[in-house]
């Protein structure tokens, strides 16, 4: 006869079996995970404190319409310590150095010159330039008539109450040719010229811009004198 007698079932189980341990080991390993997330929730903490501590980025507009995040040297633009626009005698050999580049010229050099002082100019007075030429066809008509100018710088002047702001007086001598014969105008000017000061750096040393820049004729007694002055001192070409 077989026998029928029943195991406990506590006496197949392992000597170490421990009651629930499933579920136990679950728990432990959402114990772990809680652990591990607790230094990634401290790193976020203080990443966010880290950026709310920067300082706001605060963009600045230079005078020829560049932007610069102020704080932050470019590659390329070293600052010098020194403040642009405060020494008189260099913003008027700036603006001497303007109207010789502009106003001195023939067809060979004209694009060389005229690209220097273009640039010497703000973004906004250049682009209004170029196109009050564009529209008037000045560089072809350099071309057409073989113009040569050459500009006599015979006085300048700061104007009193006005920062940088510089009148220029000369004698712009236009050599052209029309229809076969070459004639010689002789132009008496008033030249207005407003500068404005910038961080000085490798791209410009000067630190300063042509903001604004005028010229007007000059009549009667006026004009008589400027053309008996001898030439001012000015930059040689």
């Amino acid at each position: 006869m077989a026998n029928t007698t029943m195991i406990p079932a506590d006496a197949v189980r392992p000597k170490y079996y421990e009651v629930d341990g499933a579920l136990k080991a679950n728990a432990n390993r959402a114990w772990l995970l809680a652990f591990l997330t607790v230094p990634v929730a401290l790193l976020a903490l203080g990443l966010a404190v880290f950026v709310r501590l920067q300082p706001p980025t605060v963009i600045r507009i230079g005078a020829n319409g560049e932007a610069s995040v102020l704080g932050h040297e470019t590659k390329g633009a070293a600052v010098s310590g020194a403040t642009a626009g405060t020494d008189e005698l260099l913003n008027e050999a700036f603006a001497k150095r303007f109207l010789a580049e502009y106003l001195n010229y023939m067809p060979s050099d004209v694009d060389e010159r005229w690209a220097t002082s273009l640039n010497m100019m703000t973004r906004n007075l250049r682009s209004y330039t170029l196109k009050a030429m564009a529209d008037d066809n000045t560089r072809g008509k350099v071309d057409d008539d073989q113009v040569q100018s050459v500009f006599h710088l015979r006085e300048i002047d700061t104007v009193p109450g006005e920062p940088l702001t510089f009148l220029a007086y000369g004698v712009k001598d236009v050599h052209h040719v029309t229809k076969g014969t070459e004639i010689t105008d002789h132009f008496v000017n008033e030249y207005r010229i407003r500068l404005v000061a910038d961080r000085r750096s490798d791209g410009n040393p000067d630190g300063l811009w042509i903001a604004n820049y005028s010229e007007s004729p000059i009549e009667g007694e006026r004009r008589d004198h400027i053309l008996a002055t001898q030439d001012s001192g000015q930059p040689q070409e």
